[in-house]
């Protein structure tokens, strides 16, 4: 492996990590905002929702825009503005003030994952399961030592401390991606950036695997976004620990993509997106159960655990499915449609603790990831059906 490749992938692994941060701070900080802003579940909701939203529009644009003009100027000028917004929310005094500076940042934050996958889908031909399970590890480590430390710290120097502190990884980012010309590597060898070299997926078979991401984002992500706030107002952990608790789905993620990586490959992401799916379920309604402690912590283990070995499958799948499309635009729509399902169920979620709590939330969303599971039965036949005729 040359210096320049080295080089390479620790800055795709540690500009990931910088913007993984942006994506789970406001989950951290949530059981505090609900205090400060005297909030309901619904409306904490809302606050994820708001700032989801504004990320999943912005990813379709840049993940588009990436086609056309250099990708590491779009990421690193992305890394600033989103570093800009959350430090000054930090520092903003009233609520209306606050939310404009988290749109700031939630623009920001919208410029790097689709652009970033569209670098590595384009740039590596061979082991691009291994590639992924590398770069989805780096997220999962960084957020398991954010949970950790600012967990530990918010008790010492406050929310616009964390805020602030969450911020200075991305400036150094920035900085690093925009000077950095290997980011404008050509495509390896037998890739082309718009031709996956296989035929073109219909449209409605890659809608209905776009709803089979929708389904399972839904379900997981309205427990992880929550899950600080669970283990604080409905298992009565101080805040501190609430954090640390919730830091074991970030260790499992790293074990599971780790893991996802040494055998995934697109003839086997099917089959594992719907063993995989078919096993968050019990999990997440696992977490309703009243029990000791230490069985929901394993339990958020292997939660993290599969749900990131699932996300190498999807976009190893999002390349033939969706084949039509340039790399950037294709990633985006991913990126959006993934963002769009997290930015609602937060709002749904905490709806329903309002009217039904905690349990009874639990159970109602974890159903989404089984029908999702469902649909992607429907999908691989008609894939693999489409495949064998076109052998005969």
């Amino acid at each position: 492996m040359s210096d320049t490749t080295r080089r390479s992938n620790a800055l795709r692994n540690l500009s990931h990590s910088a913007n993984d941060l942006f994506w789970f701070i406001l989950p951290l900080i949530l059981p505090l905002l609900l205090v400060r802003y005297n909030l309901s579940y619904t409306r904490a909701g809302g606050i994820l929702t708001f700032y989801l939203a504004i990320t999943a529009v912005g990813s379709y644009f840049m993940g588009r825009i990436s086609d056309r003009i250099p990708r590491r100027f779009i990421m690193g000028i992305g890394f600033y503005i989103a570093a800009a917004g959350l430090i000054a929310a930090g520092f903003s005094g009233t609520f209306p003030v606050f939310m404009i500076f988290l749109a700031i940042t939630a623009f920001g934050v919208s410029t790097f994952h689709p652009v970033m996958y569209a670098h590595i889908d384009e740039t590596f031909s061979n082991d691009k399961g291994k590639v992924l399970g590398t770069y989805e590890a780096s997220g999962a480590g960084a957020l398991l030592i954010m949970f950790l430390v600012n967990g530990a710290l918010l008790g010492i120097i406050g929310t616009r401390g964390v805020l602030v502190i969450t911020a200075i990884p991305a400036l150094v980012m920035g900085t690093l991606l925009i000077r950095a010309r290997m980011m404008d590597a050509s495509p390896a060898p037998g890739i082309s950036v718009n031709d996956s070299g296989t035929e073109h997926a219909s449209p409605a078979l890659f809608f209905l695997f776009l709803i089979t991401i929708m389904l399972r984002i839904a379900s997981v992500m309205a427990v992880l976004n929550f899950l600080p706030t669970i283990f604080t107002n409905h298992f009565d952990l101080p805040a501190d620990r609430a954090a640390s608790a919730t830091g074991l789905i970030f260790a499992g993620g790293i074990a599971g993509s780790l893991i996802a990586s040494r055998f995934s490959r697109p003839d086997r992401s099917y089959r594992i997106l719907i063993i995989g799916s078919l096993i968050l379920a019990p999990l997440i309604a696992a977490l309703a159960l009243d029990v000791h402690m230490a069985f929901h912590f394993t339990v958020i283990f292997i939660l993290g655990s599969v749900g990131s070995g699932l996300i190498i499958n999807q976009n190893l799948l999002l390349t033939s499915l969706g084949s039509r499309f340039g790399k950037g635009e294709a990633f985006g729509i991913l990126m959006a449609v993934m963002t769009l399902s997290q930015s609602v169920s937060p709002a749904l979620f905490g709806m329903s603790i309002d009217k039904w709590g905690f349990a009874a939330a639990l159970l109602i969303f974890s159903l989404p990831v089984i029908i999702s599971a469902g649909l992607l039965m429907v999908l691989s036949r008609h894939i693999m059906g489409s495949v064998a005729t076109q052998s005969a």
